[in-house]
């Protein structure tokens, strides 16, 4: 007998509601990152009052607003674009499709071109008001997993970026609908075939995946006969949402709290180091997205460019043994 969620089809819906303007709609996605955002803030908040951030809380709300829009929705965006999209498209891709670069409402953001946009923001906002660039990356690093936990989460109700081929005795194994249109286009029609007369519609080829997906949410018999063609895999997804987010925050915010001589730059040094390491072994879960460089996955060979910052992070905190007060 097969684990209770071995043969579970993910049939979760990435819209909430639909509003009545056309091609408008309140998703998860979006959802995710508000929350990630206001989380941020308030837990962002909480340090700054006990002088455990440099950034006074009066200026916080102003400060963090940058964050999101310029580092982590234009950062995570562009990240997308030039580490996954533009290799995968090339410019002619960009050429026939100039505006998806704009088109964030769709998905599509990369966590490494968001740290790194981050870290220019700070380094700017820093020098501007006269901080410790240190200390303001240390704040925004240890509420950034509580970001990345919720965009995860965003990634697994999508149903995307999901994870490699796994045995259907593994407990949380599970079926991905998206893989539909990976399958062969022989097994696409019979998937379409067997959904229809399950279903008791008549169904031809010409059939959108976004009526195939819809259809699988909807009726179970539909879903069922589309799981039949579908591998088992690794919910990888939730994986990375406890690795790089709930427990790196955790680690984070504890030795925060209870180091409050910590030196400026440490935190930013544990995060890089934790994040860079949750994402080498989460990867080696996950479907890779992008053509292999080797054994290598592109986001684990991204992530030594972020044991590198860590270092570099952890050198500097070295240097610097006190933490800067706030102004």
């Amino acid at each position: 007998m097969n684990p209770p969620l071995a043969t579970y089809i993910h049939h979760l819906d990435p819209v909430i509601v639909n509003l009545p303007i056309e091609h408008i709609a309140l998703r998860w996605y979006g959802l995710a990152y508000v929350a990630g955002f206001v989380l941020g803030y308030w837990a962002l908040l909480q340090l700054s009052k006990r002088k455990l951030y440099c950034v006074p809380p009066e200026k916080l709300g102003d400060f963090i607003t940058l964050v999101c829009l310029v580092g982590v929705i234009a950062g995570g965006r562009l990240g997308e674009f030039f580490f996954y999209w533009l290799p995968a498209h090339g410019w002619q891709g960009l050429c026939s499709d100039p505006l998806w670069v704009l088109r964030v409402w769709e998905g599509g953001m990369a966590s490494h071109g968001g740290i790194l946009a981050v870290l220019i923001v700070a380094v700017v906002y820093a020098k501007l008001h006269r901080l410790s660039v240190l200390s303001v990356c240390d704040g925004l690093t240890i509420v950034c997993p509580i970001g990345l936990f919720f965009g995860r989460i965003a990634n697994f109700i999508n149903g995307e970026l999901y994870g490699r081929i796994c045995s259907p005795d593994f407990p949380l194994a599970m079926k991905f609908p998206l893989e539909y249109l990976e399958l062969p286009i022989s097994l696409q029609r019979a998937a379409i075939t067997a959904m229809g007369q399950a279903a008791g519609l008549q169904m031809n080829g010409s059939v959108s995946f976004d009526t195939i997906a819809s259809l699988s949410r909807e009726n179970e018999a539909a879903r069922e006969a589309l799981g039949q063609f579908l591998t088992t895999r690794y919910p990888s997804q939730l994986f990375e949402a406890l690795g790089e987010g709930f427990i790196i925050f955790i680690v984070l915010i504890t030795l925060r709290l209870v180091w409050r001589k910590a030196p400026a730059g440490i935190f930013s040094a544990i995060f890089c180091l934790l994040y860079a390491a949750a994402r080498i072994f989460t990867e080696c879960y996950r479907e890779p997205d992008s053509p292999m460089w080797g054994s290598v996955t592109r986001g684990q060979y991204l992530s030594f460019a972020v044991i590198a910052l860590g270092l570099f992070f952890l050198v500097a905190a070295l240097r610097k043994p006190r933490l800067p007060q706030q102004r």
